[in-house]
């Protein structure tokens, strides 16, 4: 298997309020959305989806948690610090609810937290050590 991660999804209440707080609220686009229970975003080389909590439920058979923060997280990383003060600033401003304001990291960068609609934490983060390319995509530097 190769070593990649191509679809991340966010199992969500209401996908519909999930969809606008992405799509409006931080100005992403929609790629598809074949069904009022799933949604797509391109994000560079690897998909972002938001699915109806319950659908998952029904295609796994399985109980789906509805307290989803703490167990993963997903990242959005900034090209600099004055950036990621202005992403944490829109996404609080589009309906995300504040965990952590933008703060020097104990790693040597600068992170932040809110929690997106649906109940899912996203870091919004300044990582010198990993430049972000014009693209969005990140490389990471070789072992040492």
């Amino acid at each position: 298997m190769e070593q990649r991660i191509s679809l991340v999804t966010l199992a969500v209440p209401d996908v519909a309020v999930a969809r606008r707080f992405f799509e409006q609220g931080l100005g992403w686009t929609v790629n598809s959305a074949p069904n009022p229970q799933i949604v797509f975003f391109q994000t560079g080389g690897s998909v972002l989806a938001l699915y109806a909590r319950e659908a998952l439920s029904a295609e796994l058979g399985l109980s789906v948690t509805e307290t989803p923060m703490g167990a993963m997280t997903i990242a959005w990383n900034g090209r600099s610090e004055e950036e990621v003060d202005a992403a944490w600033r829109q996404a609080v401003s589009a309906g995300a609810r504040p965990v952590k304001e933008p703060e020097k990291a104990f790693w040597g960068g600068y992170s932040s937290y809110v929690e997106v609609p649906g109940g899912h934490l996203m870091e919004i983060a300044y990582n010198p050590f990993w430049p972000v390319e014009t693209d969005g995509s990140i490389t990471l530097p070789p072992p040492q």
